[in-house]
């Protein structure tokens, strides 16, 4: 199956309202449901993972179908919650949404892949802290690596849409070079990784240039996890800081071969985390080259990467 660009709307119109434990309660029940729901009916039974937060009990989602492989399996993720006041349609129904439309065109017999929705990232990564050291833990997952959508939607294609962060263009000559080249616009998507994911950042660029083309990804390493830049990195975190914002970075601090993919959030969308990031500012045609390149990955049968 091909992934659907109006059910992926579809999904992000249902999701888009403010929604967390603590500030917008109803609606994070109600997504949940939407979400659990959608899953199981795609053939991916959830399991519930509560834990608590102060002044909230929470949960993240775990799906994987009947007879998941007890070897290495990829995780692919997104988070649920939202920021006060914003209905986030980029951060992060976009993410999900895409989660969801994968959860609905992965072949039956795939049985290689866990499906995650993590609560309280915008509170600080609890959600993925708890499941990483949960499947981390002895006797649990092996991961072969992890996927995490994080603000995946927004595509202008203007020139002078794209901003970057202060000294990217002395760490990462070539890829500004290439963004310069196209007048700064703002209609890629980044791929952000440490080495172990090297092999899986190599064919997801490679899924997503033949669905979008060859300027519609970029990657960028860790700068901690650069040789020779890392430790002097270290001290800087105006530019390091943005590489841990989302779900990946338990990952990553717990060895697990992980790549973040997104638009760059604020560096390009004037929406983030406002009341105005609403499901009319995305472009559902490129979330759906994001699912079926995801797919494409997946289902290649190639050795775990990492």
């Amino acid at each position: 199956m091909n992934p659907d660009p109006v059910r992926l709307r579809q999904h992000v119109e249902r999701l888009a309202q403010p929604r967390g434990r603590r500030h917008a309660a109803e609606a994070m029940q109600r997504a949940e449901a939407y979400v659990t729901g959608q899953l199981a009916a795609a053939g991916w039974p959830v399991t519930r993972r509560p834990f608590t937060v102060p002044g909230a009990a929470a949960a993240n989602l775990l799906a994987e179908r009947p007879g998941t492989a007890d070897g290495p399996v990829y995780l692919v993720g997104a988070h649920l919650d939202t920021v006060p006041d914003s209905p986030g349609a980029d951060d992060n129904a976009s993410g999900v949404a895409c989660l969801l439309e994968l959860a609905r065109i992965l072949p039956a017999d795939e049985n290689r892949v866990l499906l995650a929705v993590f609560d309280e990232e915008e509170t600080g990564l609890i959600g993925a802290q708890v499941l990483a050291n949960e499947l981390t833990s002895a006797g649990q997952r092996k991961l072969a690596a992890v996927i995490v959508y994080e603000c995946v939607g927004y595509f202008p294609g203007e020139p002078g849409t794209q901003t970057l962060p202060p000294g990217a263009a002395l760490v990462y000559p070539k890829q500004v070079r290439r963004i310069r080249r196209r007048d700064n616009r703002g209609d890629w998507l980044l791929l952000a990784y440490r080495q172990s994911a090297r092999p899986l950042v190599r064919r997801l660029e490679a899924a997503l240039a033949q669905r979008s083309g060859p300027d519609a990804v970029i990657h960028a390493r860790d700068p901690l996890d650069l040789p020779a830049l890392g430790p002097a990195l270290r001290g800087y975190p105006q530019l390091s800081g943005h590489f841990a914002r989302s779900d990946h970075k338990p990952f990553w601090d717990r060895g697990v071969p992980a790549v973040q993919i997104t638009d760059t959030a604020n560096f390009r969308n004037p929406h983030y985390h406002q009341p105005t990031d609403l499901p009319d500012t995305l472009d559902y045609t490129r979330m759906a080259d994001l699912v079926a390149a995801t797919a494409a990955v997946l289902t290649t049968r190639q050795s775990a990467d990492g």
